[in-house]
């Protein structure tokens, strides 16, 4: 066969294949603004329908704190820290301030990341509302949450700690945002610390 001849099937297979993952790039994207919407829109028939493919899609790496049509404004502030327990000898580190690290980052970037701006916080946030008092799931997708909230805390003290992490104990402080009809004693810090996690 001539260079000639083959150089239309070539052109075909080329343009059929960029055809192709342009329809599957859209198709992704289009599963994704409509998973996102539905997510955040008011509870309707198709979001309840749907509601386990959703949740599966936009959990936990794509979860949002907002809803649409009815805004939930951050009323506190939280800060969370962690420490970890080293081998071979099990030397404990101080607390790190890993909120204080990522406010840092985003420092004087006009256009930060959602990850490096809300990831450990909304972390902490799925953990806490998947988890009861006692640290013990409530939900399906509980362990999901505690390993993601792993992740992301040794993630961040990787290269930190000056040694191999075998177990983590994260805490997380949170502050009420002072506002009218609030005490002082509702808006003292308040310091939830979770038992130690194994790597």
């Amino acid at each position: 066969m001539s260079e000639s001849s083959t150089a239309p099937l070539t052109r075909r297979w080329s343009r059929a294949l960029v055809a192709g993952t342009v329809l599957a790039v859209l198709a992704v994207v289009g599963v994704h603004l409509s998973a996102t919407f539905f997510y955040n829109a008011p509870t309707n028939p198709v979001s309840q329908r749907y509601a386990k493919q959703i949740q599966w899609w936009m959990d936990p790496l794509f979860t949002q704190n907002w809803r649409l049509f009815a805004p939930n404004p951050i009323s506190e502030n939280v800060r969370v820290q962690a420490r970890a327990s080293l081998a071979p000898d099990g030397n404990v580190t101080g607390w790190i301030d890993l909120t204080a690290q990522d406010e840092a980052a985003v420092h004087g970037d006009p256009v930060p990341g959602h990850i490096a701006e809300n990831g450990l916080r909304n972390a902490w946030f799925e953990w806490a509302g998947t988890h009861d008092d006692n640290g013990d799931p409530t939900t399906a997708n509980g362990d999901v949450m505690q390993q993601y909230l792993l992740n992301l805390v040794i993630d961040r003290l990787r290269g930190q700690v000056g040694g191999t992490i075998n177990s983590v104990q994260i805490r997380a402080v949170t502050t009420l945002i002072p506002g009218p009809g609030r005490t002082a004693a509702q808006t003292a810090p308040q310091t939830r610390t979770l038992s130690w996690w194994t790597v």
